[in-house]
């Protein structure tokens, strides 16, 4: 049974101040001691909230291995969040811990309470069966969750998924879709200037990646997808300084290019200078 609101609140937050407050009243030594037991019973009863908490925050650092852990220790608990749950399905996504990760999210696709609880575990699932090679499987999963539950993540995810479909008219539709539904998201912008670059209209893309460096993206995709339209545009050194980027990025195992493949670039045109210096 739910509780209301107000009745948590004079439960857990009323009731202990006056208590307190009364202790105090008597003796201070008392106060202080109805303090700590109330500081210790609230830390006591949120762990998992606090795990969580610290995990995010490790996770925010790229401390992946610690937010794992913390998320690991948070999911433990019985108070722990479907949320909470799905947090720790896509932190061992992103580990490439794909079959511990699929277990969870499907756990809490079937424990999901509400279609918003079950579309938010089916949204990264839909990952997980992308990175086990069932591309179509994760398309037809986010078309059906972005019917009625719509997010930026989502948007980013399907649109970069149609382009690896194929039918770039059918991306385009889409990804333009996602522009207008959050026009500022670095993800979303990649998604658009890639495909736009897929599409030869190289002065689109030209002008998406533009606003897109200006937001300084952390993920390696976006400096390396400018790179290669720089590349074939001519502009070789800025080229290169666009690869030496997503090389300072974070890869994981989400990432969608490996270092190897940037290197790989900027060694060539490091190679092509050499030979015309010479």
């Amino acid at each position: 049974m739910k509780v209301n609101p107000m009745v948590k609140f004079i439960l857990y937050a009323a009731v202990p101040v006056l208590a307190i407050y009364l202790l105090f009243r008597i003796n201070t030594y008392a106060g202080i001691i109805g303090l700590a037991a109330w500081i210790l019973l609230v830390v006591f009863t949120n762990r998992a909230m606090i795990y969580r908490l610290r995990g995010q925050a490790e996770y925010a650092k790229g401390n992946m291995d610690k937010a794992l852990k913390l998320f690991e220790k948070a999911v433990m608990f019985p108070k722990a969040s479907h949320e909470m749950k799905v947090n720790y399905g896509f932190l061992l996504l992103k580990t490439g811990r794909l079959e511990e990760s699929e277990k969870i999210l499907q756990e809490c696709v079937a424990q999901g309470k509400s279609e918003d609880e079950k579309n938010l575990a089916k949204s990264n699932l839909a990952i997980v069966l992308w990175k086990r090679g069932q591309l179509d499987q994760a398309v037809t999963m986010l078309k059906e969750v972005i019917v009625n539950y719509k997010t930026t993540a989502i948007y980013g995810s399907l649109g970069y998924l149609l382009i690896e479909q194929g039918d770039l008219e059918e991306a385009l539709r889409f990804n333009l879709e996602a522009l207008e539904y959050n026009p500022d998201n670095t993800i979303i912008l990649d998604n658009l200037g890639h495909l736009y670059y897929l599409r030869g209209e190289m002065d689109k893309a030209g002008e998406i990646f533009e606003k897109l460096k200006e937001k300084n993206p952390h993920f390696p995709e976006a400096w390396y997808d400018y790179g290669r339209l720089l590349e074939d545009t001519g502009h070789k050194e800025q080229a290169a300084e666009m690869y030496q980027k997503a090389l300072n990025s974070t890869f994981s195992f989400n990432s969608t290019i490996t270092v190897e493949q940037v290197q790989n670039r900027l060694d060539g045109l490091t190679s092509e200078k050499e030979e015309s210096n010479e």
